[in-house]
């Protein structure tokens, strides 16, 4: 009945897996769960290939990167059931009814999204906390609100589809760098009137990156927005994300930004790695950064 899907990198997924493994069978449901590791290192892989001795648990091992969308398309290709659970491998559960609360709200003709949360309590480590206060001020929604704008809200972290949906749309395999690849799939299910229905059933996202990686992997996301709008036909990512919205009305104000980037970028960047980084702050260095690769 239940495709668990997990794409793996550099991840130990193990806790994760087995507390999912737990849910399946206390829910009396015919399931399996498949695990792709994207060529992750050596440890990685050998923590996680131990999974392959619980039953219903398939490990795959990729010796080359393949990426997020060829990936999720890989590991719905290998399911054998209709309903696909996809959640990603940095993830926590956080109740003892994850799995049945998806069951229950199984329908062949919509999308269910579960949504992301983060820890309560903030990481000591400074090095970590921009993470998880943007991830706790810009990410963290309940299903009310996620509703209001459900293609927009969309997140490929922890949703359940079924396979004959995924087939029709799939993840665009070309787009093949960091980033956005959620909101596309998420513009496909809107073109196709595809209901999609968020419901307050979700996963702890607990793979907080160190600041700086995760400032590098937002210009990294920023990249792929300019490479898409550049390359594709998309006219409602202009109206589905803030900063493409921000960047068309300041426009004319771009040598600024670009100024104002070359100048100030570094410092920045130390402000945000700092205890109390302004999101404000990180929202005027991604425009700037956008401005100065746009044009």
């Amino acid at each position: 009945m239940l495709s668990i899907l997990i794409p793996i990198y550099n991840f130990d997924v193990r806790s994760f897996v087995k507390e999912l493994h737990l849910q399946g069978e206390d829910a009396n449901i015919v399931f399996e769960i498949i695990l792709v590791d994207d060529a992750s290192n050596t440890n990685f892989r050998e923590f996680n290939q131990e999974l392959e001795n619980l039953e219903f648990v398939k490990y795959i091992q990729l010796e080359d990167n393949i990426g997020r969308s060829k990936i999720r398309n890989l590991l719905a290709e290998k399911a054998k059931y209709e309903y696909l659970l996809f959640a990603d491998c940095d993830s926590e559960i956080t109740n003892s009814n994850f799995i049945s609360k998806y069951i229950k709200n199984c329908k062949a003709e919509k999308i269910i999204c579960g949504g992301r949360v983060y820890k309560e309590v903030f990481p000591k480590e400074n090095i970590l906390f921009l993470r998880w206060f943007y991830g706790t001020k810009r990410e963290t929604l309940k299903a009310i609100d996620r509703n209001k704008f459900p293609s927009k809200s969309f997140m490929t972290n922890n949703y359940v589809i079924s396979k004959s949906i995924h087939n029709l749309i799939k993840f665009d395999e070309e787009i093949s760098q960091y980033g956005h690849e959620d909101t596309l799939f998420g513009i496909e299910l809107k073109r196709k009137n595809i209901e999609i229905q968020h419901i307050d059933n979700p996963l702890i996202h607990i793979g907080l990156e160190y600041c700086h990686d995760f400032v590098l992997k937002t210009k990294k996301g920023i990249d792929n927005l300019v490479y898409i709008t550049n390359n594709y036909n998309y006219p409602e990512l202009f109206e589905d994300i803030k900063l493409l919205k921000f960047y068309k009305k300041t426009a004319k104000l771009s040598f600024l930004f670009k100024l104002f980037y070359m100048l100030c970028n570094k410092y920045i960047e130390k402000k945000l790695c700092g205890n109390r980084p302004s999101l404000k702050l990180f929202d005027l260095y991604k425009l700037s950064y956008l401005h100065t690769i746009k044009n």
